[in-house]
């Protein structure tokens, strides 16, 4: 199942911004643990550390069995929003 998942935080809380910040970052999105909690990330595309004043968003498509799978494998990282997508190409073909 894909899903898309938005996180964001405030500029001035961003983990970039301390060495304990970027250990969990380089951690949560290790290869390692990406392929034990079972998930793989399609794609993910960020905007920090571009926008310096204003809330960072980061958007991921991942490839999962379910929601609960996702939301443990952010752990630390909060979710604003989480949901399952199709391809459009599959809901056209049902137009």
């Amino acid at each position: 199942m894909l899903f898309v998942a938005e996180h964001t935080h405030l500029a001035s809380e961003c983990p970039l911004l301390s060495a304990d910040g970027k250990d969990m970052i380089k951690g949560l999105f290790s290869d390692e643990h990406i392929k034990s909690a079972g998930i793989e990330i399609v794609g993910a595309y960020m905007s920090c550390p571009l926008d310096g004043r204003i809330d960072h968003k980061g958007y991921f498509i991942i490839d999962a069995p379910d929601k609960e799978t996702i939301i443990n494998f952010f752990g630390p990282m909060k979710l604003l929003d989480l949901r399952e997508v199709k391809p459009f190409s599959e809901i056209a073909k049902t137009l």
